[in-house]
């Protein structure tokens, strides 16, 4: 049996310039009709960040409106940044993270060090969904950094991709499709944001019986309480399903013979 899909899906955002910084570059966009999320970070050290993350929300919810996929509207939205610094002496860039949802399942597409995270709440599990295009990803990956030596390394901030600006290397923009589950909420934030608050906070905010615009306003003000040393956005996107999808007799005789193999083990 399908599960029940709401055509109305619930969400709150919030986009601050924190307590150090005295401009906002980010950019936090929502459009219930197009299905549209899109948070961009101007990238800070570049001229006219903030006037970069504007170009991308901008394009990406024209291209999308166009009928465009998300890989295209993402590319578009670096031509036009790319085209920008050409009259211009300073390069300005961007990182995104952005949300398209159609019925019953969601595609996420990014660049940069922003992003998306799933929680469900009936399992209370938190998952990083988007991989950092960063150096010390880079060395996480080659298997010379660990996650906890990453977390303080001099190096943590210098992205590999980002909007508007390329080097010898093509852009690579990060993509991928979930389908939506019951209990489901994906979490779009800027670095600034996650780089203030541990992962431990970061559920027991999200594990609260209260709704989406106290908790993001509660991990806002929490980001400030901890530094609030950069911009700090966040978007958080609720699961369309309003119940729990019912197993068939196929499903449940393999859950029992897959608990009987472990218990044997046992």
């Amino acid at each position: 049996m399908s599960a029940q899909i709401q055509q109305k899906v619930n969400f709150a955002m919030m986009s601050h310039q924190g307590i150090e910084r005295q401009t906002n570059d980010d950019k936090v966009f929502a459009s219930v009709d197009l299905g549209l999320w899109i948070l961009s970070d101007g990238v800070g050290g570049l001229a006219q960040g903030e006037q970069a993350s504007q170009f991308v929300v901008d394009e990406i919810n024209k291209s999308i409106s166009l009928g465009r996929n998300l890989k295209t509207a993402v590319h578009s939205a670096h031509s036009v940044i790319k085209a920008y610094n050409k009259h211009e002496t300073e390069d300005r860039g961007a990182t995104v993270v952005t949300l398209l949802h159609k019925n019953d399942h969601y595609e996420i597409a990014w660049v940069g060090d922003s992003r998306a995270y799933l929680w469900n709440s009936v399992d209370s599990s938190l998952e990083q969904l988007t991989e950092d295009h960063t150096l010390v990803q880079k060395l996480i990956n080659a298997g010379l950094l660990d996650a906890k030596e990453a977390k303080n390394h001099p190096k943590r901030h210098v992205i590999t991709q980002c909007l508007g600006i390329e080097d010898q290397h093509q852009l690579d923009i990060g993509l991928l499709e979930r389908e939506w589950q019951y209990g489901d909420s994906v979490l779009i934030v800027s670095d600034g944001l996650y780089e203030e608050i541990e992962e431990e906070a970061l559920i027991q905010c999200l594990k609260q019986t209260r709704d989406n615009q106290a908790k993001v306003e509660q991990l806002i003000e929490m980001a400030c309480k901890n530094g609030g040393k950069d911009n700090l956005s966040l978007i958080l996107i609720d699961s369309p399903v309003t119940e729990l999808k019912k197993q068939s007799k196929g499903d449940f005789i393999s859950i029992v013979t897959n608990w009987l193999k472990k218990f044997k083990k046992g």
